[in-house]
């Protein structure tokens, strides 16, 4: 029996590695998935991507991840100045800065949230400052950090929602542009509660694309506290670990992963980790013995997939960054990870529990058909030591469910409903080298109507 990976790799394409030939030598690297990052430039070099992705060999079943900007905020514009620890900073309500070691904010939901001892951070931190006084629209700061205080730079409370919309104008566009070109899901980002995935479900809605997983990216304080909601909404969840730190104390954030992919054990759903996973690799072509320890523990945790960003995006080593992750995958995946299963809660749980028991005795291979990715789920979510086969005739399908952790899809023209499906299935997973004769199969098409087969369990033999 063949040992794959089933920790999944997603690989963010940006200008270190969106060209046809980089893409081709990911896939062959170990990527499971791509994403673009709606945060970066405009719908024509997305859609170049995305022919660069269509023109490479062995993409077609290789799943599209949207990651959208949210309601990012921003300083103004400023004629870049020097600050030193212990200087005196005043942020006014403006568009463009008004006199000397002024930065403006042109957002009013910041200044109602902010109170005196508040931390505001520039750039995730490479800024800092303590709130001092505030007077109507300006609010008087000293400077805890040396630095360059530069234009357009992402701005953040310490510790602080600061209630947004959810989908701003340039997402709604950006999600208009994903539908349009079939990506398999989108990632909402400053996800606060199930209700900012619900209004995101509904716009699919009514661009006809329901079909669409949404992932809901965990990087604020009332995620974390909304995390049971969200997970029942959201199709999966996405530890953004760079910006949970803004929300939090460096070392609270290792024990708030754990929690959250915990948690999504427990339901079922997917859990993908992101930031600096390799970022020493964005300049050198081996990771820190930190870094491989840190995605070891993350695989140990139970994470289904890893999200590389800036490594691949604008890293020079992209390629060598997806090989690193597998060869760190594959030797953590060799020590089992930490036992969470979901709650067996209805009957497609039970028969999946029930199928996954049944391979783990016989040491046997499942072969599943999956018509919407549900069952593939299902069957995951219980984590099978033997291989995993999905077969699907929907091929949007097909590449959604590769995002989960040991499932690989294959594509079929085999439809659900057909009589033979079971033995069909087997025939095609023989002919395809993924059984052989003497192999024992474990063969499930989840719940159907009327049906009382739910799982069967063949030796495959010569007719």
């Amino acid at each position: 029996m063949v040992k794959m990976r089933k920790t999944k790799i997603i690989a963010t394409l940006g200008p270190s590695s969106w060209n046809s030939d980089i893409i081709r030598k990911l896939v062959k690297a170990g990527t499971d998935a791509f994403r673009i990052n709606f945060s970066h430039g405009d719908e024509l070099v997305w859609k170049r991507i995305l022919e660069n992705i269509a023109s490479s060999a062995s993409t077609e079943f290789i799943p599209l991840i949207g990651d959208l900007q949210g309601p990012v905020i921003r300083t103004g514009d400023v004629e870049p100045f020097e600050v030193k620890k212990g200087d005196k900073v005043t942020f006014k309500l403006s568009e463009q800065s008004g006199g000397e070691k002024v930065i403006p904010l042109n957002e009013p939901a910041v200044f109602s949230s902010i109170e005196e001892n508040d931390v505001l951070l520039i750039e995730s931190g490479r800024l800092a400052f303590r709130v001092e006084k505030i007077e109507d629209n300006t609010i008087h700061t000293i400077a805890l950090i040396d630095g360059i205080v530069q234009s357009r730079k992402t701005f953040a409370i310490k510790g602080k929602d600061v209630p947004l919309p959810s989908l701003t104008p340039r997402d709604i566009e950006a999600v208009k542009f994903a539908v349009k070109n079939g990506f398999d899901y989108i990632a909402l980002s400053f996800v606060r509660t199930e209700k900012d995935v619900e209004k995101l479900r509904q716009l699919l809605r009514e661009m006809g694309s329901p079909e669409t997983k949404i992932i809901a990216k965990i990087e604020t304080r009332s995620a974390v506290n909304n995390l049971k909601g969200i997970l029942e909404e959201a199709d999966a969840v996405l530890v953004a670990r760079g910006d949970l730190a803004i929300y939090y104390d460096l070392e609270e954030v290792p024990e708030i992963q754990y929690r959250i992919i915990k948690q999504a054990r427990a339901a079922g759903k997917p859990s993908i980790v992101a930031t600096q996973l390799l970022d020493s690799m964005v300049e050198a072509p081996v990771p820190t013995r930190s870094e491989v320890v840190d995605i070891f523990i993350a695989i140990k945790e139970g994470a289904d997939a890893l999200l590389l960003t800036s490594e691949t995006a604008a890293g020079k080593y992209p390629v060598e960054s997806v090989s690193w992750l597998a060869r760190i995958a594959e030797k953590a995946e060799k020590q089992e990870a930490e036992k969470v299963e979901p709650t067996i809660s209805n009957l497609y749980y039970a028969v999946a529990k029930a199928a996954v028991s049944i391979s783990n005795l016989l040491s046997a291979s499942i072969i599943a058909y999956s018509k919407g990715g549900n069952t593939a789920r299902r069957l995951s979510s219980f984590r099978p030591k033997n291989p995993l086969y999905v077969f699907s005739s929907n091929k949007r399908t097909v590449r959604q469910v590769r995002l989960f952790w040991g499932v690989t899809p294959i594509y079929t023209t085999i439809e659900k409903k057909d009589p033979y499906l079971f033995s069909r299935l087997i025939e095609e997973a023989r002919t395809k080298g993924l059984l052989s004769y003497g192999d024992i199969a474990v063969i499930t098409v989840g719940v159907r109507e009327g049906a009382t087969d739910l799982i069967r369990v063949e030796r495959i033999t010569q007719q």
